[in-house]
């Protein structure tokens, strides 16, 4: 490895010597392929493609351990290259160097571990590495390991196909939770070094588990390395000799905001949800009961838990309680207001906009950004999703939701799986309106399926596709609001408001007769209640207002 200059470096097979290699658990195939590939004549490099933290690295040492050992590569160095050296290349006098440095290397091996992060920055930097590294690679005495993510690895396939060419891609497959557990145990001795807390094989099996649960918190067996160091951690700061499976809930929980189990508190909050939805939602009582029959299943685990918690399409005329039902059931079910996301479909218009839902693919602008949807669902998977007015998006973005409703998983630009098993979809749309305040002006009952499936579902099927449709656990109409409802629903408005202004000691002393003269003046089916809620921000605020200026 002597040149005029020395590429920084690791020797993996002194490392070998002294056991600081890790041993590669699991992976007997790809390992067999791995010898396979490097052992050819041509092209006898290796593209490792993986996920972050799902043992690229870890195969590549378990190889460098055997080679260590091969009379085939006896006279080979086994090395390891630090990328630093690829920050230099801006400089022409180093890349010369550099580039001398290689030319003169002698028969061996070399890991480049996470190399895409240095030549996935841009198009630039990638093609002076390709360049760099081209003449090396043809060498038949040379043979070269990149690990990539999918995404770095879909970048240079378009931007430097001839490069890629000069490497056999393997694309890592996901490997058994008895091997993951396994991995674990291997690194237990390790990671316990300081808290020295006795670990039972259960809360290995739960922490492989709860990551395969949430992909937000990463791969195997990265993602479960790091999650039982914190396990271990907590029990530690717990005072606790063992570590146990709840201290591996405790640390999911902080770390997705998904509850571990079920808690006396969430239990009753949904035990009471119908109830709730009722006192808070007026007039729409078939429509929450059924929203809160589906939750209810759900949270007993009596539904197919690889779709969400629950969706539906909500139908019906402006002002009517649809999106107040969606923050009322995201505060009744997750027990905050963070836990709603309202996405307006109307800005998704566009063929092109469905990469702001999940996010540009590599080497697009906006990569970095992610989407509004993946977002969401990444930082806070145990949440309810609002998707407004739905019928304005293109229909292309229809096609996103098709395998988040029934699979409960997003494949986000980045080529990365977004849990949404645990969180609620609802949508709203106008597609039926007029079929709903023609059939309600008329006395219908609209509440009856029998309506949807005659009136409302071909009004829907003029915007949406019968299987999107059919993604949804229920399809629910919001039913117009009489003056009743509309009078009720001002008084709940106006104890809202004295809520608020409890630190004051405010009280409103409104006349019910006149209340209901003004109602009735403004009620109109097409506006629901938006008007009412108007009228008595403005009286209340107005009433106050006078007291204040002539106390």
């Amino acid at each position: 490895m002597n040149a005029s200059y020395r590429i920084p470096y690791h020797d993996l097979r002194r490392a070998t010597a002294a056991r600081r290699l890790p041993l590669a658990i699991g992976r007997t195939n790809d390992m067999e392929r791995l010898d396979r590939h490097l052992g050819r004549s041509l092209n006898s490099n290796v593209a490792l493609v993986g996920e972050r933290g799902t043992g690229k690295t870890a195969l590549a040492y378990g190889w460098m351990r055997r080679a260590a050992h091969d009379p085939r590569y006896e006279g080979h160095a086994l090395v390891q290259f630090d990328a630093a050296h690829l920050s230099l290349l801006d400089d022409r006098a180093l890349h010369a160097r550099i580039t001398h440095a290689l030319a003169h290397l002698p028969a061996a091996v070399i890991l480049l571990d996470d190399i895409g992060r240095d030549i996935g920055r841009d198009t630039q930097t990638a093609t002076r590495v390709a360049r760099l590294y081209k003449r090396l690679l043809s060498r038949t005495d040379v043979h070269v390991i990149i690990t990539l993510t999918p995404a770095e690895h879909t970048l240079l396939e378009r931007e430097h196909p001839a490069f890629m060419h000069l490497f056999e891609t393997m694309r890592l497959k996901e490997q058994s939770d008895f091997e993951h557990v396994r991995i674990l145990g291997q690194k237990l001795p390790r990671l316990n070094r300081k808290t020295r807390r006795i670990v039972p094989d259960a809360v290995l099996r739960a922490t492989v588990a709860a990551v395969r649960r949430f992909p937000v918190l990463g791969a195997l067996p990265r993602a479960g390395i790091a999650l039982l160091d914190d396990t271990l951690a907590h029990a530690a700061s717990q005072g606790e000799r063992t570590a146990t499976t709840a201290h591996v809930d405790a640390i999911v929980e902080a770390k997705t905001g998904v509850p571990a189990g079920s808690h006396p508190a969430d239990t009753a909050r949904i035990k009471n949800l119908a109830s709730e939805l009722e006192a808070r939602i007026v007039g729409q009582q078939a429509a929450t009961s059924r929203i809160a029959a589906t939750i209810q299943r759900a949270h007993l685990g009596l539904r197919n838990p690889n779709r969400p918690l629950g969706s539906f399409l909500l139908l019906g005329p402006s002002g009517v309680g649809k999106t107040e039902t969606a923050k009322t059931v995201a505060e009744l079910v997750f027990g905050r207001a963070e836990s709603f996301t309202r996405i307006d479909m109307s800005e998704f218009q566009q063929e092109h906009s469905v990469g702001r839902l999940i996010g540009a693919p590599p080497g697009y602008i906006g990569y970095e950004e992610g989407g509004a949807l993946t977002n969401a669902l990444s930082r806070n998977p145990y949440s309810l999703i609002l998707l407004d007015e739905i019928e304005k998006a293109h229909p292309k973005v229809f096609d996103i939701f098709l395998q988040a409703l029934d699979d409960g998983r997003l494949t986000s630009g980045r080529n990365e799986t977004v849990d949404a098993r645990n969180a609620i979809f609802m949508a709203t749309s106008n597609a039926a309106v007029s079929a709903i305040l023609d059939a309600s002006a008329a006395g219908a009952d609209i509440d009856d399926e029998a309506f949807v499936r005659e009136h409302a579902l071909p009004a829907l099927t003029e915007t949406f596709r019968p299987e999107f449709i059919n993604r949804f656990d229920a399809v629910l109409v919001f039913r117009p609001l009489s003056v009743p409802h509309l009078i009720d629903i001002a008084q709940l408005e106006i104890r809202k408001l004295e809520s608020r202004l409890s630190p004051h000691r405010v009280r409103f002393d409104i006349d019910h007769e006149t209340l209901a003269r003004r109602i009735e003046q403004l009620a109109d089916p097409r506006f629901g209640a938006r008007p009412i809620k108007r009228f008595v921000e403005e009286t209340c605020e107005t009433l106050l207002a006078e007291t204040l200026l002539n106390a």
